[in-house]
């Protein structure tokens, strides 16, 4: 059976269409193709040794592989092809663990040595008293932090790259990992990944692994879409309608991010709503944002976090980069140097990109480690849901 790879995309991988990563990816072989060619030596296949590999026509590849090229998700040279992001294949797994997981432990050694510090950056927080510290520090540290500002500060400090311009004014990385279980459990597990829908200055957020499908507004609308890709034989019929769901996704976000300003204001009942709000209020129900009793009453039930919480969580986001920084910087420093033979490297991958997908790694480690050590409640993990907590954020006064 033919191998294959999983796809990331951070940033804004624009419109799902053609010129979209991920819709690429979702098409017949192209999992299959990024295998073969980021296996392989830098231009090493061409589109006949590729079809040869997958047992099909190389004309069955043609238009996708120029998509592909177009778009920049691979190159090509006298024929022959290289991938051009980090992609993470199981025989990579010696060298980037070797890396990652020292300057994880040593990292999360040095933030438990200051947790009550830390605590004390965190005690004005108002859902604290429902939620507790750990529940708190979960997201405002592994997410809002390790997944979240050291990512500019070190891009700051030329450590890391978070942006890349691409195809059709689209700015976005790929990460790719290698489809089996051995690869899955050095990254599917780790609690490294964020998923954010937003609106009217309200955040609807996930933090979590990438063990399974969420359900969270982010994840649940991605994956209706992705479903629609081949829903009939008609691809184009398809394709207008997901332009057309796309661009109502965002005024349900509203509604709900409304439902949520009302809720906290005054209007505690689904009494007062439209009929459209109503709805909107049982979308968030079924995804744990909100709970409503038999009478209507509407109550949050994740930690949220407004504009008063703000600086806090800066205070906190302060205290951890320079706590950290120096000890990253030295790490990530003479990059390649640490990592020579890492598939990526040999295929010219921007030594700052691969950096972005080895920070992922890196706090990915650290947050279990400190979920292990006690600072970090501990996400359940829910079958076909995989381990996340949900939160609210209030990004506006």
């Amino acid at each position: 059976m033919p191998r294959k790879i999983d796809l990331y995309s951070f940033g804004d991988p624009g419109e799902f269409d053609k010129h979209n990563p991920i819709y690429l990816y979702e098409q017949k072989w192209a999992p299959e193709i990024l295998f073969e060619i980021a296996n392989a030596n830098s231009y090493e296949l061409t589109k006949y040794d590729i079809a040869s590999k997958l047992d099909t026509s190389p004309v069955d590849l043609d238009d996708l592989l120029s998509n592909m090229e177009k778009i920049g998700m691979v190159t090509k040279k006298q024929n022959r092809y290289s991938v051009s992001f980090l992609v993470i294949l199981e025989k990579d797994l010696p060298i980037i663990d070797n890396l990652t997981s020292s300057i994880a432990f040593r990292l999360s050694q040095k933030i438990m040595r200051y947790k009550q510090e830390i605590q004390n950056f965190a005690s004005s927080i108002k859902c604290l008293d429902e939620f507790g510290y750990d529940r708190i520090l979960y997201h405002v540290i592994g997410c809002d932090i390790l997944d979240g500002t050291t990512f500019f500060e070190f891009s700051r400090r030329g450590i890391l790259s978070i942006s890349k311009p691409q195809y059709d004014h689209r700015d976005y990385i790929l990460i790719g990992f290698e489809q089996n279980e051995v690869v899955s459990s050095a990254s599917d597990k780790l609690l490294c990944s964020r998923n954010c829908k937003s609106a009217a200055g309200v955040d609807f957020a996930s933090f979590g692994d990438s063990n399974g499908n969420r359900q969270d507004m982010f994840r649940f609308m991605r994956q209706v879409t992705s479903q629609l890709t081949d829903v009939t034989p008609n691809l184009s019929l398809n394709s207008s309608y997901i332009h057309i769901l796309e661009q109502q996704n965002p005024h349900l976000t509203q509604v709900c991010a409304e439902i949520v300003t009302k809720v906290l204001c005054a209007e505690k009942s689904d009494s007062s709503f439209s009929d459209e709000e109503k709805d909107a209020a049982k979308f968030l129900e079924k995804l744990k944002y909100i709970e409503m009793d038999e009478s209507g009453r509407v109550r949050i039930t994740v930690p949220l976090f407004d504009a008063d919480d703000v600086r806090a969580i800066d205070d906190i986001s302060n205290y951890l980069i320079e706590l950290i920084g120096t000890e990253v910087a030295s790490e990530f420093s003479n990059l390649k140097g640490k990592i020579q033979g890492l598939s990526a490297v040999l295929h010219g991958v921007d030594e700052k990109e691969i950096a972005n997908g080895l920070w992922h790694q890196v706090l990915g480690n650290i947050n279990e480690n400190l979920v292990r050590d006690g600072l970090f409640a501990s996400p359940e993990s829910i079958i076909g849901e995989g381990r996340y907590f949900q939160a609210i954020y209030i990004r506006k006064n």
